[in-house]
């Protein structure tokens, strides 16, 4: 009985060493938690930053005049229309800008003037706290999603992958996409399709989790770096442009060997916009099929989302759900809102 009451008692002793523990490993495992900004009204202004190439002597008074068309204000920020080198103004002045545009609360929302290259070249530049404390939307694509996928990963924001200033107000399906997204306080729910387009099956399930992804050039690069993206409970979505299929092998290789492939819940192509190959070489649609089979992940193609004419704007950070289902059919849904209302007694 003794003895009984001794292993009784070292049992209960171990069971309070291993608390701590579980709890730690319960926290680990439950969903990240994300700021979010606030959805746009008229009059609401719209800073303007430029965090990577310049604007390419792009006449911007039309795209402007597009914005203040939607009953929006605009507000250039001081590097905006600079031009060094290939970028707009130099690594502390692009970071200040966005760095003050979060700091400022006449600022509602974030539109980034162009891509290119050269928004990886200022993250180390951000105030990531302070941007979780000051959440408002960013809103950008191509080069932009460095910019997108480090302050996921280190302010948590929700960000709106969504065009650049000098796309508004693109066509007829992107500019309507824009205007829900920037002003929806619910979850944008099923991704509609333009017109003669549809989401195909590449591997059917069924998958569930946070947004991330974006450029795939951009992605893989972030391989290494503080910034890449951590994929566990997420959705990873893909496009790019102007890549010859080998390089897009190359590139997802390394999402690969890197684990991001192995992590993610699902995979969803969009646009791979002027992605080519030599005679007898795999197509690019042959390396994205090989990709999402070897994951062994639910993954859809035909998404109107990257460099094509048509844009969707997808929430990077919201919860989402994929259905690929086996007759070759598919759905992607955006199941989470991405912008919280405004404390009117702020």
């Amino acid at each position: 009985m003794r003895r009984l009451r001794i292993y009784a008692g070292m049992l209960a002793l171990l069971l309070l060493c291993l608390l701590p523990g579980m709890a730690m490993a319960e926290e680990a495992m439950s969903p990240l938690s994300v700021v979010k900004g606030h959805p746009l009204q008229p009059g609401d202004t719209i800073g303007i930053v430029a965090p990577a190439t310049h604007s390419e002597d792009i006449a911007l008074a039309p795209h402007l005049e597009a914005l203040h068309a939607m009953g929006y204000k605009t507000c250039l920020a001081p590097s905006a229309l600079h031009r060094y080198g290939y970028f707009a103004g130099t690594d502390s002045e692009r970071a200040d800008d966005i760095n003050a545009c979060f700091r400022d609360n006449r600022i509602d929302a974030i539109l980034c003037l162009n891509g290119g290259y050269g928004s990886a070249r200022i993250l180390d530049r951000l105030d990531y706290a302070m941007i979780a404390a000051h959440p408002k939307l960013l809103i950008g694509f191509s080069d932009i999603t460095a910019l997108e996928a480090a302050l996921y990963e280190k302010s948590h924001l929700v960000t709106l992958s969504g065009p650049l200033l000098i796309t508004i107000p693109g066509s007829p399906y992107s500019s309507q996409q824009f205007r829900q997204a920037v002003t929806a306080s619910a979850p944008l729910g099923a991704v509609t399709m333009p017109a003669g387009r549809s989401l195909q099956t590449v591997l059917p399930g069924k998958a569930s989790g946070r947004l991330i992804g974006g450029n795939l050039s951009v992605i893989a690069s972030l391989a290494g770096t503080p910034y890449e993206l951590k994929g566990k409970g997420c959705i990873l979505v893909l496009e790019d442009v102007g890549e010859e299929s080998y390089r897009i092998d190359r590139m997802m290789n390394q999402l690969w060997q890197n684990g991001l492939l192995q992590q993610v819940e699902g995979i969803v192509y969009g646009d791979f916009t002027d992605c080519g190959h030599d005679p007898g070489d795999f197509t690019t649609d042959e390396v994205l099929t090989y990709y999402a089979k070897k994951a062994g992940k639910p993954a859809v193609r035909g998404l109107p989302f990257g460099h094509g004419t048509d844009k969707a704007c997808l929430p990077i950070g919201a919860y989402s759900e994929l259905d690929a289902r086996p007759d070759g059919t598919a759905q992607f849904a955006i199941k989470e809102a991405h912008t919280i209302q405004k404390d009117a007694s702020k």
